[in-house]
């Protein structure tokens, strides 16, 4: 938050903590509605020339300072940015301009906001890796937690950011999960009436998102723990949280394949490496990393094949078409699939 002193000309607010964003960017506007002319100007990067930015920050006040802001500013191209800076050469002094942004500021304006006024952040470093991302956002959600009033137990916050966050890879999607959990903090604390968070809470309160309980599938599989798997399988078609066969084969796949693309790649391959040859990012591409170095060699590309032929089993098999009602059969084409990569998991040799 700006300190309590006197208001700077121009202020930079940026990062994938968006309730921390909007609510220092809350306090900072009513600030200066507080001090001078009543509501601020708001603009988006993304619909409004930046030439009428610098105009309605030219124009004076009678009420005195007034807010600017603009929002998406990361989004800014070079040379609107490089007129921001130019704007910030001789700045209105009754005009108090705000820069919200997800990601970083073209690099001269962000260097122009320092010099002038004051940058906030909120979130995990720029270049934070995979890891330190997950990291940030198990402490963000304890953080929520005992901001709420609430207590979480021990290894909670790894738990419900397991079950409610699939992808973190970039700045979009780490907002969106910090979004998400200081939603689930807000359940769960209601949920506790002031006992301690615990496992039978988070499981009952926060949904595991589909994409991570395809995930937590596919890892059963890749340790070769059947239990595991055909129970995670079995939570998957039961319960009001039903996950469609379709759905599972399609992230199984994408997984398998990402597996097959990183154990074609050379020992020395780093995280930038498996992001480029397999298009993920985040999150899905460190465990499609991990997997790959864990399993037999020639695992992925055979287990993808396997789950690419339920696909035509799921669309025109036979086995769709058994049981009571239409997705009998379909569950079962699945916990076949299943049953036959567990068993490509075990062989040490191509089968």
């Amino acid at each position: 938050m700006p300190p309590a002193d006197a208001l700077k000309l121009v202020y930079g607010i940026s990062g994938e903590d968006r309730p921390k964003v909007e609510r220092a960017l809350g306090r900072l506007v009513a600030r200066v509605a507080a001090e001078g002319a009543g509501d601020a100007d708001r603009f988006d990067a993304g619909e409004t020339p930046v030439a009428d930015v610098i105009a309605a920050c030219q124009t004076l006040s009678f009420g005195g300072a007034r807010a600017v802001v603009l929002e998406g500013a990361d989004d800014l191209k070079a040379a609107d940015g490089d007129a921001l800076v130019g704007y910030l050469e001789d700045p209105n002094p009754q005009t108090v301009l705000v820069l919200v942004s997800l990601g970083a500021l073209p690099q001269r304006l962000a260097n122009a906001v320092s010099k002038v006024g004051q940058a906030l952040h909120w979130g995990p470093p720029a270049k934070a890796k995979p890891r330190e991302r997950r990291a940030w956002l198990e402490d963000y959600v304890g953080h929520e937690v005992q901001r709420q009033g609430g207590t979480l137990g021990r290894g909670m916050a790894r738990r419900i950011t397991e079950r409610a966050v699939v992808d973190a890879g970039d700045a979009a999607a780490l907002s969106a999960a910090a979004v998400a959990l200081s939603q689930e903090a807000a359940k769960l604390v209601a949920y506790a009436r002031g006992e301690t968070i615990g496992k039978d809470a988070v499981d009952a309160m926060v949904p595991a998102h589909p994409g991570a309980r395809v995930y937590e599938l596919s890892d059963a599989v890749s340790a070769g723990d059947g239990a595991r798997a055909f129970e995670v399988l079995h939570d998957l078609s039961h319960g009001g949280d039903r996950v469609a066969p379709q759905v599972v084969q399609a992230g199984l796949m994408r997984h398998f394949q990402a597996i097959s693309v990183v154990q074609e790649l050379p020992a020395t391959a780093d995280g930038d490496d498996v992001a480029a040859a397999t298009g993920l990012r985040g999150y899905p591409a460190q465990k499609a990393a991990e997997q790959a170095r864990q399993l037999p060699e020639g695992f992925g590309r055979r287990a993808f094949v396997r789950v690419a032929r339920l696909e035509l089993d799921l669309r025109v098999g036979s086995e769709a078409r058994l049981g009571r009602t239409p997705d009998d059969g379909l569950r079962f084409a699945l916990e076949r699939a299943v049953r036959d990569v567990l068993a490509l998991r075990r062989a040490r040799t191509p089968v």
